[in-house]
């Protein structure tokens, strides 16, 4: 019977070194699903900058840390925030002097203060016109918002002070995780939000039991705080060597680091592939 292997991307797929995915987890994913074996992707990212690793041969995803799920290219199972708490969430990092990314199931769209701190970043990182870089990561500024729902919100901030005087006030409706995913590059000051109680690993027990899959046959693999839940939920976790020590903490295997092969050699301990 096929496992379900949920795969987080930035620091677990995608080198936080290289800004590649190393080709023995290609090699990996291919003989996985060979196998029989059933591969998503485990993100905060929206769909579409997903797509920047279509490459590998995944096209299902759960996307926004667990906000919604995607099959067919299409969302399912999406928890929304409301517009009023959307609106009164991004006003106050605005008059904190903080940055945002709204995503919803498509893209991220940034207010200047995210898409200059992220231009920079990527002027460092890469070696090609930062609007390409833009373009393949599907992240748009604030004026190309499209009118579907708000599934999570990006926030950074310039002081740990301002983020915490964010968190102290932020909606009881919200969860805020802090320096999760894209946003670990910018530490204490940033974190994400979605509605209390969405996570990755919530939405992989939802799905476990909608589609009838004991969670045993659910394996996670993850590297960042904001993979915590998904490895605590699922019935094998796997943290990369390369990853937070409070995801290293939960998982049942640790691996080695994403330019050490280490979803290969985790892949093949567990007899995935």
């Amino acid at each position: 019977m096929g496992k379900y292997l949920f795969f987080d991307i930035d620091g677990t797929l995608l080198s936080d070194v290289t800004h590649k995915v190393p080709q023995s987890a290609i090699e990996a994913i291919k003989k996985a699903k060979e196998n029989g074996h059933h591969c998503f992707l485990c993100t905060g990212r929206s769909y579409f900058m997903t797509r920047e690793i279509s490459f590998i041969g995944i096209d299902d995803a759960i996307i926004a840390n667990g906000a919604a799920v995607i099959r067919n290219g299409q969302p399912e199972l999406q928890k929304i925030i409301s517009e009023d708490v959307a609106n009164k969430t991004l006003k106050l990092i605005e008059e904190l002097g903080g940055g945002y990314q709204i995503i919803d199931w498509k893209n991220g769209y940034q207010n200047p203060y995210t898409h200059a701190m992220f231009e920079e970043k990527f002027k460092r990182e890469f070696d090609e016109p930062v609007e390409d870089v833009f373009k393949r990561k599907h992240m748009k500024t604030i004026d190309e918002i499209e009118n579907n729902p708000i599934l999570k919100i990006d926030a950074t901030f310039n002081t740990i002070e301002s983020a915490e005087k964010f968190m102290d006030a932020l909606d009881p409706s919200l969860t805020f995780i802090p320096a999760g995913g894209y946003t670990s590059t910018f530490g204490a000051k940033a974190g994400e939000m979605m509605l209390k109680g969405v996570s990755k690993g919530a939405t992989i027990k939802e799905f476990m039991e909608a589609i009838g899959e004991p969670i045993e046959n659910a394996f996670a693999f993850g590297d960042s705080t904001n993979d915590i839940e998904m490895l605590e939920m699922a019935g094998t976790a796997i943290a990369m060597g390369n990853g937070a020590d409070e995801a290293k903490a939960v998982a049942d295997y640790v691996t080695d680091t994403v330019d050490e092969d280490g979803l290969y050699n985790a892949m093949k301990h567990f007899d995935l592939i």
